[in-house]
């Protein structure tokens, strides 16, 4: 196989990957959901910032990660106080996402049938 279609079967391939995730919300305390995780957790704080962090520990009353995404600016070792903190996400499987992915998937092949004037 040449380089282009093996990219080509692998960039579907990682779309599809990330389709099926979403996060959602925990409903365990907040210590046991960082002691147990595996991956980066959403933090969503009472005056409505959403922070991603990356390897999150429980250090006093804060959970300390690295910043990787969010709706604030920064990234790097950040620090959230635990009495602030309104909910904790951590990305699942999501069924309704593979499901709408598969339905898309499925029709992109008509679309371009339709697209595409024969002569």
């Amino acid at each position: 196989m040449t380089r282009s279609r093996i990219t080509c079967a692998l960039i579907p391939l990682a779309f599809i990957a990330s389709a099926c995730q979403a996060w959602k919300v925990e409903k365990r305390p907040i210590e046991t959901v960082v002691q147990t995780q595996s991956g980066p957790i959403a933090v969503t704080m009472n005056d409505l910032r959403w922070v991603v962090l990356k390897d999150p520990v429980i250090a006093n009353d804060s959970i300390v990660g690295t910043r990787i995404g969010g709706n604030t600016f920064g990234k790097g070792r950040t620090a959230l106080s635990l009495r602030g903190v309104r909910a904790i996400e951590k990305r699942r499987f999501s069924f309704l996402r593979t499901l709408g992915l598969g339905v898309a998937a499925a029709f992109l092949p008509s679309l371009y049938k339709l697209a595409v004037v024969e002569e």
